[in-house]
């Protein structure tokens, strides 16, 4: 991921509100979607636990983007553009977080909790977040343990401390 300047070409305009999902031979899935506001291209690696996020304004002009957990926040710079094409802010998302992204896939193997590596078009898969807990900077990972059990597991996201661990009911909207 860099700070340089992209655009996306939006080919069939009568389609474009559509999702879509392209494979290619590089293995790797990337799911475009559109919406009032723009356009949004993830680009998910197989045997990866990290994807690609990029958003872009409706000229096609990049407005942010950032490596993610696959079902979750981003991870290291987030780099913000204007509407020309400027980049106005890079964004350190690790800032606060001691306990690093590559801790968090080391606790989620050895407490048995699976990562899900690429794309996944259905089912509840794990979701690795950064949020604020108790004025705290936090990872919350939460992960299907049976049918319709989720457990929610707080860490702290300067030591990796287990703050809270819950069990919450499946919601599926």
């Amino acid at each position: 991921m860099s700070n340089e300047f992209e655009k996306i070409t939006i080919e069939n305009s009568k389609k474009k509100e559509d999702d879509r999902c392209i494979e290619t031979p590089e293995e790797r899935k990337e799911i475009f979607s559109a919406s009032k506001g723009g356009y949004r291209l993830s680009i998910y690696y197989e045997n990866s636990f990290y994807k690609s996020d990029k958003f872009y304004y409706k000229n096609g002009y990049i407005k942010n983007k950032s490596l993610s957990f696959n079902m979750g926040s981003p991870i290291g710079i987030l780099y913000h553009f204007d509407k020309s094409g400027k980049l106005i802010k890079e964004e350190n998302t690790d800032e606060g977080y001691s306990f690093t992204p590559e801790k968090i896939v080391e606790y989620c193997e050895k407490n048995k909790i699976n990562l899900p590596k690429g794309y996944h078009d259905s089912g509840y898969q794990t979701r690795v977040l950064k949020q604020d807990f108790e004025g705290k900077k936090v990872w919350r990972i939460s992960h299907q343990t049976a049918g319709d059990t989720i457990v929610e597991i707080i860490l702290d996201g300067k030591t990796g401390k287990e703050l809270q661990k819950k069990t919450v009911p499946f919601y599926n909207p």
